[in-house]
């Protein structure tokens, strides 16, 4: 591993962060609340632009953050508008081929261009380089959300009693929607997925990212992935969406991946689980999460939902969407009216990898283990739903292409 992620694990690693109690109480131009992906790059850009950002998040950093650790390509293209893809590089792992199993075992092997980094350490890069672009990042729990007579935001902290005010203030908190309540944003997209992970430790030489479509788990999927020296981050990932059965056991299906599937059989033949499974609820389904904005207030990021309903992808899709309130943030600073933050869901519908209009047609397909074998049959044997199914993965097309009737009929004309 590379010297800053040694330095991480050593204990060396400062991002710059401050105890909100030791700041006087002030007013900024914007406050972002969390400092995951999305706040963390919503602050950045709006430090590049000019202006005056209080980052906080209720811990210290570095801290962990169960995840699958996996960085897709749309979100390192995300890094590179920051300069930040050489050094996230360094202390990342790369992947260059995937492999999916269906639930009766078809494997689809295929090229691929991802890299696997720890939360716990990629999440410190990104709020270390928005306190070297200027903005103020401290550790503090937001106690009460309000509105001062101005119509600025007021953030009132547990600590101490700090009150901080700014004419926008967003909020990236993730599956926490207390602030969200409070703001007054809508919160009706209720919690669709849940996830479980553990890291291995195991000498197996496999290199590749891998994805099993258990049956006890669709729609959701099982994975392996390598993190780089030795390290392996597995877990099982589980989506509400369309089950009849919603009270579904997830530690006794991750328990049985780890025990049946044979290359995790495998994996912790050779080596032996390292930390305790960790879980993490998903939201996804911005387009149900209306108002996203009220008054100063707007929602980004997992907040609001845009994590991915087809892959439970969030680290990319949180970046887009705190980009894109940076800018409305912008926009309403320059003009002195918080109205254009309303314009957020209009504008999140015109994102790349972001249009999820069409799962509620084709999750069906993701609910049956026969249709999925079916489907990674055809695509085992079509070159046309090959090709289609690396689009999906790189965000460049709709997986109703693939899971669709029309999609297999074109698979048996091309």
């Amino acid at each position: 591993m590379a010297n800053e992620a040694d330095a991480f694990l050593q204990g060396r690693f400062s991002v710059g962060q401050l105890a909100v109690e030791d700041l006087p109480d002030g007013h900024w131009d914007v406050i972002v609340v969390g400092g995951g992906p999305g706040g963390s790059v919503a602050a950045m850009e709006l430090a590049s632009l000019g202006h005056r950002v209080l980052l906080c998040d209720r811990q210290w950093f570095p801290r962990e953050k169960v995840c699958g650790d996996g960085l897709t390509p749309a979100a390192m293209r995300l890094l590179r508008r920051f300069g930040m893809c050489e050094e996230v590089e360094a202390v990342g792992h790369r992947c260059a081929s995937l492999s999916i199993f269906s639930p009766s075992r078809v494997r689809i092997d295929m090229p691929a261009d991802y890299l696997t980094v720890r939360r716990e350490i990629y999440d410190a890069l990104l709020v270390r380089r928005a306190a070297a672009a200027g903005v103020t990042f401290v550790r503090g729990t937001v106690r009460l959300l309000g509105h001062r007579p101005d119509g600025a935001a007021e953030v009132v902290f547990r600590e101490g009693g700090r009150r901080h005010a700014a004419a926008c203030c967003l909020l990236a908190t993730g599956t926490r929607l207390d602030l969200a309540r409070q703001a007054g944003l809508g919160t009706a997209a209720a919690l669709t997925g849940a996830a479980l992970r553990c890291y291995v430790r195991s000498s197996l030489p496999l290199d590749q990212l891998v994805i099993a479509c258990e049956a006890a788990v669709l729609p959701g999927y099982a994975w392996i992935f390598p993190v780089g020296q030795g390290l392996f981050n597995v877990g099982c990932g589980l989506f509400m969406q369309g089950r009849r059965n919603k009270r579904i056991n997830l530690k006794r299906v991750f328990a049985s991946f780890l025990r049946d599937f044979p290359l995790t059989r495998r994996l912790l033949a050779q080596g032996q689980v390292e930390t305790p499974w960790q879980g993490a609820l998903l939201r996804s389904g911005w387009r149900q999460v209306l108002p996203m904005a009220r008054g100063p207030y707007l929602g980004i990021g997992e907040m609001v939902g845009t994590t991915s309903p087809y892959t439970g992808e969030g680290i990319g899709k949180a970046m887009q969407s705190g980009i894109l309130a940076a800018r409305l943030a912008h926009r309403c600073l320059l003009r002195g009216d918080v109205t254009c933050l309303q314009r957020m869901p209009v504008y999140l519908g015109q994102l790349a990898g972001l249009r999820y209009g069409d799962f509620n047609r084709t999750r069906r397909w993701f609910l049956s283990p026969a249709l999925v074998d079916f489907v990674a049959g055809r695509i085992h044997n079509s070159p046309y739903l090959y090709n289609a199914l690396q689009g999906i993965l790189q965000e460049k097309v709709d997986p109703a292409q693939v899971f669709s009737w029309r999609g297999v009929w074109r698979s048996f004309r091309f």
